[in-house]
């Protein structure tokens, strides 16, 4: 098997408690999709993974762990256009507890790189968290070219380097609408590892150019935060806000977002993953699942 160090070299010049609510609740033990929902936030993160096998499943003694929310704009939590920082400081805190002897948190925000990395609620979590960096992704040089052997549309890119530098990835989005693709969650969230987002927005299919990329940043694990999820006019808002009080993690990250997907209208229209083009492409290229309902699914109310 290979580490997450050595896949990401190969081939490439880098490449990096409480009652069930209403769902679909398949057997005991282990889920593939594990999802919490109360007004606790961290007791949701905690029920959300523990569903999925606790974050030891995924983190072990002494790994350097990169988690990636979304943190493109410097907006407040109540606008649900980036990840909340209490989802951050829970999810954090799991990776410490499993033993991790760094946690870095980063993305290549869309504006104001220096306000959120100095001043931002998100900023001051960090500060607050033992063995912990904030990393804002805002300059060229931190990242390498990327070569996308099974890519349709986008067969090269620049990727951040730190990538090939850790042991596990958590990709941690908040859950909103997109005008380009519908909804933006983890599998779009991936842009935020990239350099030339523009590129995609360019390219011949930007769908396909998403899915593309999803085939070599592989989240070990994702977490998408529907505590309030932006449902119009994202990615920027301000727009219709969902209180979903809802935490929907899991290690596929096509069946994660599928899922999501159906947590509410978006645009006023209700959708499910086999209706978002990058999903389906995702999926046609091995990435995940496209039906969550076919997996083992624990829904709990925290």
């Amino acid at each position: 098997m290979f580490t997450r160090r050595q896949f990401l070299k190969t081939g490439t010049a880098v490449t990096v408690s409480g009652s069930y609510f209403t769902g679909r609740v398949f057997a005991e033990g282990n889920a593939d999709i594990g999802v919490a929902k109360g007004t606790d936030i961290e007791a949701a993160v905690r029920s959300a993974v523990a569903s999925v096998g606790g974050m030891g499943k995924f983190v072990k003694d002494g790994d350097r762990v990169a988690i990636k929310p979304n943190l493109s704009f410097a907006s407040p939590p109540e606008r649900a256009t980036t990840t909340n920082p209490e989802t951050l400081r829970a999810v954090m805190k799991l990776c410490l507890e499993a033993g991790a002897r760094q946690v870095l948190v980063m993305d290549h925000p869309l504006q104001d790189a220096e306000i959120i990395g100095s001043e931002s609620e998100v900023a001051k979590v960090i500060k607050s968290m033992d063995k912990s960096m904030f990393l804002m992704l805002s300059t060229e040089s931190l990242y390498q070219e990327t070569v996308i052997p099974t890519a349709k549309v986008m067969k090269s890119t620049k990727t951040a380097s730190i990538l090939s530098e850790v042991d596990v990835l958590i990709n941690l989005p908040v859950a909103k609408h997109h005008s380009a693709c519908f909804v933006s969650l983890g599998i779009k969230g991936n842009l935020g590892l990239v350099w030339d987002r523009q590129a995609y927005h360019t390219s011949s299919d930007f769908n396909q150019s998403v899915a593309d990329l999803s085939t070599v940043v592989k989240p070990d694990l994702t977490i998408v935060d529907a505590i309030r999820a932006l449902t119009t006019r994202g990615p920027q808002g301000p727009g219709k806000v969902a209180n979903l009080g809802t935490i929907v993690a899991g290690a596929d990250p096509v069946a994660v977002d599928s899922y999501v997907v159906e947590l509410t209208p978006w645009m006023n229209r209700k959708a499910k993953g086999r209706n978002i083009q990058h999903l389906i492409y995702a999926s046609e290229m091995g990435v995940g699942i496209l039906d969550p309902h076919t997996l083992n699914i624990v829904e709990k109310a925290v």
